[in-house]
């Protein structure tokens, strides 16, 4: 398998992986996100509890969402720095580093379902992102490049 083909799955895995605390943290319910990229809530359901694998058309179209998102609503501070993290830190996190970033963003994405404010979902994160010190150093670094990500997935 050429390493092209292996780093897109790697990238699409990592996204099903993480997709129900995204869509949590971005504001969306599975119906909502499935709305958005022309699919059924149960696509959404199936995707978030793997009984079907993410293809790269459905990869393709969520990180198109988040983009978007990432770029209109400016109120939510979260989203982009959990995207970055556990979607575009390629080599910047070992697997128990990462395993740890999950732990707080699932915190964080639980928080978000209850219905807390974009601001203080803001403070959440950033207490609880401060108990990892290996990720302060890099978040700053990592929310300039998230952008990239088609470009590394195409070139």
């Amino acid at each position: 398998m050429s390493n092209k083909i292996k780093e897109r799955e790697i990238q699409i895995e990592r996204l099903q992986n993480n997709l129900s605390p995204i869509r949590k943290i971005a504001g969306w319910t599975a119906e909502v996100l499935g709305d958005k990229i022309g699919v059924t809530k149960q696509t959404i359901s199936n995707l978030e509890n793997k009984k079907t694998p993410m293809n790269f058309t459905q990869y393709i179209a969520i990180r198109s969402v988040l983009d978007y998102e990432i770029s209109n609503n400016k109120e939510n501070e979260v989203l982009p720095k959990v995207v970055a993290l556990l979607l575009d830190c390629d080599d910047e996190l070992d697997e128990a580093d990462y395993s740890k970033v999950q732990d707080v963003v699932g915190t964080v994405a639980a928080t978000a379902a209850g219905g807390t404010s974009t601001d203080k979902l803001d403070t959440v994160f950033d207490v609880l992102i401060k108990t990892l010190p290996f990720v302060v150093p890099i978040i700053g670094t990592i929310i300039g490049t998230s952008a990239n990500w088609s470009k590394k997935l195409f070139k």
